[in-house]
């Protein structure tokens, strides 16, 4: 099957409203003005059938998908796109998932590895000719038809480790705690949030799943944006500091999509503080019962980064802050909005 060309001349992507997870569609263009169409994870099981299908019915061609990581907020998507009709009429170039490989070796209850080696399989099932590229920060700089990926995470070690510790990590996943609590700072103002200092409750070796995601500064014709999946700052920290960025010289990016749908473990003041942006996405629903984001310490976080400039700053989100607010209270108020010149927009198109 071929694909006739489009053609481009300005980058858009939407966020798409996975529920608590992550599907990122985004059509850019090439240096020779051809569309290229970047699908990044596929959110719940949910969001194929309420939004994902939708937005791939009038797609032919999709250059480049990326699995960030195996949670099943990711990957559940892909797997139920890779079941439908639609996937017999849309060409895939190229699948980036965090090796591949690692999904053959379990065969127990840990649901992400069960998903991992159903869409493994119907990969090999349904697009035996795309190619599969294991990705690690070992590629550091990665080019697609003048589109330059920037690759931040995972570390090489990280990759390895999960694939030695694979059989011990079915339990280390089913018991796993609840990694962000939203409601703990909701009496504290959100400037004095900011002063509670980083504190993960887990080691990057303890959180391997998360800190094995693909995350990279992506670099289009027209825009940039950091994506950095569910990944660990400390590794991403790592990462920008290796090439060159601190606080003097930070990363200027136009839009960052914040780590693990705005979780408490996730986004340090650190990270933050090497970079410049006005605009930041955070996916999310407000969650699940045992697992609610975002959490109010990243919102003060990002609001009161230490490298902000003097210009307005957007976090935008792509469901309602009325939805939001149900599902995890007050997380932010009229009084946040009214100090440090910010906005909370609910948008997911841009």
């Amino acid at each position: 099957m071929t694909s006739n060309l489009i053609k481009r001349t300005k980058t858009e992507f939407i966020v798409l409203p996975a529920f608590h997870g992550d599907c990122i569609l985004i059509k850019t263009y090439d240096i020779d003005h051809n569309e290229f169409t970047i699908l990044i994870d596929g959110g719940t099981a949910q969001t194929f059938r309420y939004s994902l299908k939708e937005e791939l019915k009038n797609i032919s061609r999709i250059n480049l998908l990326i699995l960030t990581h195996i949670d099943s907020d990711h990957i559940a998507g892909l797997i139920n796109f890779f079941k439908s009709s639609l996937i017999d009429n849309i060409n895939i170039d190229e699948i980036w998932m965090n090796n591949p490989d690692l999904v053959e070796v379990n065969n127990g209850e840990l649901i992400s590895v069960k998903q991992g080696d159903n869409f493994k399989k119907l990969i090999l099932e349904k697009k035996s000719e795309t190619k599969l590229s294991q990705i690690s920060i070992s590629d550091r700089l990665l080019n697609r038809s003048g589109i330059e990926f920037t690759i931040l995470s995972p570390t090489f070690a990280i990759v390895n480790e999960l694939y030695e510790r694979w059989e011990s990590l079915r339990l280390l996943q089913n018991n796993k705690s609840n990694i962000s609590s939203v409601k703990s700072a909701y009496t504290l103002s959100l400037e004095e949030s900011n002063k509670i200092s980083f504190s993960p409750d887990k080691s990057i070796n303890e959180d391997i799943f998360n800190s094995s995601s693909i995350s990279f500064l992506l670099k289009c014709p027209d825009i940039s944006l950091l994506l950095l999946a569910d990944s660990r700052p400390e590794i991403i920290v790592q990462s920008l500091r290796d090439f060159g960025v601190n606080e003097k010289d930070p990363l200027i990016v136009d839009y960052v999509k914040v780590s693990h749908h705005g979780s408490l473990n996730n986004t340090s003041q650190e990270l933050l503080g090497l970079i410049k942006s006005n605009n930041y996405l955070i996916s999310t629903n407000g969650g699940t019962a045992d697992h609610k984001h975002p959490s109010r310490e990243t919102i003060s976080r990002i609001v009161y980064n230490s490298n902000r400039n003097d210009e307005v700053l957007n976090i935008f989100f792509n469901y309602t802050l009325n939805s939001l607010r149900e599902r995890i209270g007050d997380f932010i108020n009229e009084i946040d909005l009214e100090h440090g010149n910010w906005n909370a927009t609910s948008q997911n198109r841009f």
